[in-house]
């Protein structure tokens, strides 16, 4: 989605977190900062603790970022939120690693140890140390994956894997605050506003990435019912169960899927629905793509699915005007073909852009076409691949889109394809003169 202007709920959320570094400061300052003195060792085992202490304080906010909490979703969007919860993760490590670097210094200054003796005595005498750096190393790892250009050299499912390893860090580093934290020992004050830290980070992530989707697996009794192939890589799932007309979700919107097979329950993947609410069924049209998806045609009738959702703001409740550009690409359709079905009322002159390789690629395009005419919508298909009768050919590029629609500059878009090509109609929609501001994206890539 579309970069937003920072609301009232936005900046109490930033208010919050700042007055929770400060609640932090002052707890430490009350406990062992007054005592800290010139001297070298004390100042660097002063800022040691402090930067262990803020540096766990942002990992927490972590859990709470990408938690998966719908009222935080709400007032930041999927794409902010990702934003802050990656450079809050690259502040975490440098507290961290300043957090350790500090306290090897001033205590081997202290006894006149070299970093490398401190650093092992540290982790062979000192409680749960040796936990603590294993959970330093996890968190470097996690944060190194996650930088873009070394992600992409991972598959999701390694990525998931390790970054679940994350939680297991907080355990360790947990353990290591008590039992070696100085500006804990003793400081019940402190202790109190500690556990309350975790209960709530903690709390909030069991509850909305793990309760939630058990209770709708448990309301709903959600199961598939059949799968249906589209195109030669492209297959509908379509899922069932009780009171789906209580299961409230916006066209546009995106579910987190998890198929309970024996092979397939472990990996947890994110689809948009393909259909608006309908009371009856839900639906995902995936592309087979990876070693997850190329499983999924096999799926038999009566598959239990956990769902997680929904999520997302690639919606029509941003839209304000009546003149509307719709852009797909590949089986980035699936939102937008849900959209078509519940086009807002003042939405009274749409275009779609369709691009795919070929006229098989093109998935549901007799429900696209038949919606079309029940909303007057004017659709236009590319293809880069192949050539057919009717439809152009070559990539989508500001030349295309000028020819299909020469009023863009005028209209508000919703861009939905893979990253690189959104990234590119982005820069093609700008050079046509469509406003920043008017053009809707959204991304759940890993």
């Amino acid at each position: 989605m579309k970069p937003r202007q920072t609301t009232l709920w936005q900046y109490l959320w930033y208010t919050l977190y700042i007055v929770g570094v400060a609640v932090i400061v002052l707890l430490w300052w009350r406990a062992t900062g007054h005592t800290t003195t010139p001297a070298k060792a004390s100042a660097e085992m002063a800022a040691g603790n402090l930067t262990g202490l803020v540096g766990t304080y942002a990992i927490l906010w972590q859990l709470v970022l990408l938690g998966r909490l719908t009222f935080l979703e709400n007032t930041f969007g999927l794409e902010k939120l990702t934003w802050l919860h990656k450079w809050n993760g690259y502040l975490a490590l440098i507290f961290i690693l300043l957090h350790g670097l500090f306290l090897i210094w001033g205590y081997g200054a202290f006894a006149h140890a070299g970093f490398i003796k401190q650093l092992l005595d540290f982790m062979a005498n000192w409680d749960d140390v040796l936990k603590a750096t294993l959970g330093t190393i996890i968190l470097i790892v996690a944060v190194c994956m996650s930088i873009g250009i070394v992600r992409r050299g991972f598959k999701y499912e390694t990525w998931y894997f390790v970054h679940l390893f994350i939680y297991l860090a907080i355990l360790l580093a947990f353990s290591h605050q008590l039992s070696v934290g100085s500006d804990l020992a003793g400081n019940r004050p402190f202790q109190l506003f500690w556990y309350l830290l975790y209960a709530l980070s903690v709390g909030s992530l069991l509850a909305w990435r793990f309760g939630r989707p058990l209770w709708l697996f448990y309301y709903h009794q959600l199961k598939v019912e059949k799968i249906v192939r589209e195109t030669p890589s492209i297959v509908s799932i379509y899922v069932t169960g009780r009171h789906l007309n209580q299961l409230h979700y916006q066209p546009g919107q995106f579910m987190i899927w998890r198929f309970l097979t024996k092979d397939l329950w472990w990996q947890a993947h994110p689809f948009s629905l393909s259909t608006a609410p309908n009371g009856n069924y839900l639906r995902c049209t995936v592309k087979q793509v990876g070693d997850f998806t190329r499983q999924l045609p096999a799926l038999k009738p009566g598959t239990p699915v956990l769902l997680d959702g929904p999520h997302g703001h690639f919606t029509a409740a941003h839209l304000t005007g009546p003149r509307l550009l719709l852009i797909a690409g590949g089986s980035g359709i699936t939102p937008l073909r849900a959209l078509l079905e519940q086009l807002p009322a003042a939405a009274t002159d749409v275009v779609l852009i369709y691009a795919a390789r070929t006229a098989a690629d093109l998935a549901l395009r007799p429900e696209i076409e038949s919606l079309a005419a029940r909303h007057h919508v004017t659709v236009h298909y590319i293809l880069s691949a192949a050539q057919a009768p009717g439809m152009a050919h070559g990539l989508l590029n500001a030349a295309h889109i000028k020819q299909f629609v020469p009023d863009a500059a005028s209209r508000e878009v919703m861009l939905c394809a893979p990253p690189a090509m959104m990234d590119a109609i982005t820069a093609a929609l700008h050079h046509l003169g469509v406003p920043r501001h008017a053009v809707h994206t959204e991304r759940f890539a890993y």
